[in-house]
């Protein structure tokens, strides 16, 4: 019995915060079912990933587990490996940079990364 009042409890807390309740407007960078795939291998699946404005953020994670694939998404630079394709959507400030007339040198300028 403790265990169903525990679980209920834990639903009404998600209910309460939901993620529809995101400004926008505070959203920098917005990925939505983000997937990467090298010829028929998929990379990435699905991400979906909010980095709000004014934040620093880092992808920690294990060798192989697609942080460099990712951020190498964020500027385009997949553009230049043959035989890898996206679906999904990035936005960066509202704007979708896979857009056929996204100016990716501009993107390229301003979109830093640091590697290890």
């Amino acid at each position: 019995m403790d265990t169903d009042i525990q679980q209920s409890s834990q639903d009404n807390s998600r209910q309460e915060t939901p993620a529809a309740d995101k400004k926008r407007g505070d959203i920098l960078i917005e990925c939505v079912d983000l997937s990467l795939y090298y010829g028929d291998k998929r990379a990435l699946i699905d991400v979906n990933l909010d980095i709000p404005k004014h934040c620093i953020a880092a992808f920690i994670g294990p060798s192989g587990c697609g942080k460099s694939t990712l951020l190498r998404c964020m500027n385009r630079l997949n553009d230049l490996v043959e035989g890898v394709t996206i679906a999904g959507t990035i936005m960066i400030d509202g704007v979708d940079i896979y857009h056929p007339n996204y100016d990716v040198t501009s993107l390229r300028r301003n979109v830093g990364m640091v590697f290890q």
